[in-house]
């Protein structure tokens, strides 16, 4: 009988190990051994915590006020100098230096961060898939300035905005193509002719949107979140 009544009895707790934290989401626990209660610093619960997370403004998170328009880019990023310039070092320096200058030429552009290498070293590939397709089509110095221009503006595009959904940045590039092929447009000029613009748009839809997904991991990176419980006790 003894030993039943101390099976089901309840155990001791020793005051003096208690942990006593004062949080947002949980009570207030008095240590009632203390004469005075001592001031614990107030810690923020993980939903305080997600909810700044949630109001977190800061670019590309920030959701943009103003959408930017497909507009008539002609020697807006890349001009015809650069091109030329381009070809010269690709015609007298090797692969490797070639590279590193496209690099040098996105970071100068403002395209891609120094310190984001995955984004430069797609954002080069990119650069040299183009050179290479208008290279096959016979395209002067101005056509492949205007399609390094389109597609350059385009990945900014993607990129301003962590949530930029695909099917915004595809309608972007197809209004924009639309501006570099259609004769006497208000807003545009004819540099592509219409089977030049089809092959275009079948390019980057390959090259670009089917691998959107690693394009951006590439280009914001992926997180990793560590979650520690600060009500453990020690």
């Amino acid at each position: 009988m003894d030993a039943f009544q101390s099976r089901t009895s309840e155990p001791s707790t020793d005051i003096s190990i208690k942990t006593y934290i004062k949080a947002n989401s949980s009570p207030i626990v008095v240590n009632e051994a203390l004469k005075y209660e001592e001031k614990l610093k107030t810690q923020k619960s993980a939903p305080s915590y997600f909810h700044s997370l949630k109001e977190n403004e800061a670019p590309p998170f920030k959701r943009l006020q103003k959408d930017e328009k497909p507009h008539l880019l002609v020697g807006e990023l890349v001009t015809e100098e650069d091109v030329v310039r381009m070809i010269a070092v690709a015609d007298t320096e090797t692969n490797m230096n070639f590279r590193k200058y496209l690099g040098d030429y996105l970071v100068d552009k403002n395209v891609v961060l120094s310190h984001n290498l995955s984004e430069k070293m797609f954002v080069v590939n990119l650069l040299l898939e183009a050179i290479d397709y208008s290279a096959q089509r016979d395209f002067n110095a101005f056509k492949l300035a205007c399609l390094l221009t389109i597609y350059l503006k385009t990945h900014l595009y993607f990129k301003r905005y962590y949530w930029s959904p695909p099917v915004a940045v595809w309608e972007y590039f197809k209004e924009t193509m639309i501006r570099h092929t259609v004769e006497d447009s208000p807003d545009g000029c004819e540099v592509f002719a219409p089977d030049e613009s089809y092959d275009i748009l079948t390019h980057f839809h390959t090259l670009y949107m089917c691998n959107i997904p690693l394009i951006h991991v590439l280009s914001f990176g992926v997180s990793r979140l560590k979650f520690t419980w600060p009500f453990k006790s020690t």
